[in-house]
């Protein structure tokens, strides 16, 4: 029999969100775990979508983005941000963040590069560094802060640093970078000539007054950042799987060569009823962001009323709840347990966020708060089983 499975693929197993959700839905858990909304987008966006499917938008859209939303992104982060980026030569729709990144990486780097991530790392970069022949270093987010150790950071940079990717708000930890971290890495990215590549799609969930930094906006930046973005979190519509790239026209060329090869092309009328999202985000963001800041604050408190030590999050629609109160087993054990006990509710361990095992805190356990009030009373209610 023929070996069917590349070597370079091999090391990379199902991911523990596969897993983890397939017992879930098995044992018909309250799911708590994996990071979408079980509610649905605006209904003005679903209805932009369909108008666009009634209007013929529906064969292959130009493999930048079809103009309406190309332009839509434009104003937006020129509104935001005061960036200026051309449509034309600077901005590109990909299908989600995921390609996004997947496309950046493998447009950029050569065997032996290296690549410093912060960790917990969210879980598609490291295999794409890898199997592009890249090296992933590896800057620990410590807890109970998930801060980062300045000096650390410092020493992670080399001569043969290619890229920083900063993922701020940050998934898992929910942190936000404050002005102090994000000018750490400008001056470190100017000083040893390296390309920032952002993963900002948590971008508009921000909460208790901190605030995103867009590094393309500080000084020197813009000519050596990719930022990577999504609509699919600021919208809850994660299965439209729109996302895109702003980055300097050399960068946004080597990136379109990838993406041709890809897919060429994201769903034709989704790109323009995210279009009509946006030239109506100055209503709907807003709207979206308070509801799930209020989700925010009953699962965290609802959490550390059942005894879970909560590290509220700044950032995201996930919260990491220190579980040592109730269990001295090791991260995925003791989520494996609450999924099959009677508490039956389905988490995520953040060990699996990390490389570097041995650095992995094994006590914590990441909440998903956007869902239902409904999906989110239940869960509660199954936990408080913990209390008896």
């Amino acid at each position: 029999m023929p070996q069917w499975m590349s070597k370079k693929l091999q090391p990379y197993g199902a991911s523990i969100f596969a897993t983890l959700g397939r017992v879930a839905r098995e044992r018909k858990c309250v799911n708590l775990g994996q990071g979408f909304p079980d509610f649905d987008g605006p209904e003005a966006v679903k209805e932009a979508a369909r108008q666009a499917i009634a209007a013929g938008h529906n064969q292959y859209a130009p493999l930048p983005g079809v103009p309406p939303l190309s332009s839509a992104l434009a104003e937006k982060y020129r509104e935001e941000a005061g960036l200026d980026f051309d449509p034309q030569t600077e901005i590109t729709v990909l299908n989600g963040s995921t390609e996004a990144m997947y496309a950046t990486l493998t447009a950029l780097l050569e065997p032996g590069d290296e690549v410093i991530v912060f960790e917990p790392i969210y879980d598609t970069y490291l295999p794409v560094i890898q199997m592009n022949g890249a090296k992933v270093v590896a800057v620990p987010l410590e807890a109970p802060a998930f801060a980062f150790d300045p000096d650390r950071l410092t020493k992670a940079f080399s001569a043969k640093t290619r890229a920083i990717i900063i993922n701020t708000p940050h998934n898992p930890t929910g942190r936000v970078f404050s002005e102090a971290e994000m000018t750490q890495i400008q001056q470190l990215c100017i000083e040893h000539d390296v390309i920032a590549i952002t993963d900002e799609v948590y971008e508009h969930l921000v909460f208790d007054g901190h605030r995103h930094i867009h590094m393309a906006a500080l000084p020197g930046m813009r000519e050596r950042t990719i930022t990577i973005s999504s609509t699919a979190k600021t919208f809850s519509l994660t299965g439209w799987k729109i996302g895109y790239t702003l980055a300097p026209p050399e960068a946004t060329e080597a990136i379109r060569r990838m993406h041709q090869f890809i897919a060429f092309a994201v769903a034709t009328p989704l790109q323009h009823g995210i279009a009509a999202a946006l030239q109506q985000r100055n209503t709907l963001i807003p709207q979206l962001a308070e509801e799930m800041n209020s989700k925010r604050d009953f699962l965290c408190n609802a959490l550390a009323d059942i005894g879970f030590n909560v590290s509220v999050p700044q950032g995201t629609f996930f919260a990491l709840a220190d579980f040592s109160p109730f269990s001295s087993e090791k991260d995925l054990d003791y989520a494996l347990t609450l999924l099959k006990s009677e508490v039956a509710v389905a988490t995520i361990p953040i060990s699996v966020f990390y490389q570097h095992q041995n650095e992995a805190p094994t006590n914590y356990l990441r909440f998903c708060f956007a869902k239902t009030d409904a999906t989110l009373q239940a869960g509660v209610a199954q936990l408080r089983r913990l209390k008896n």
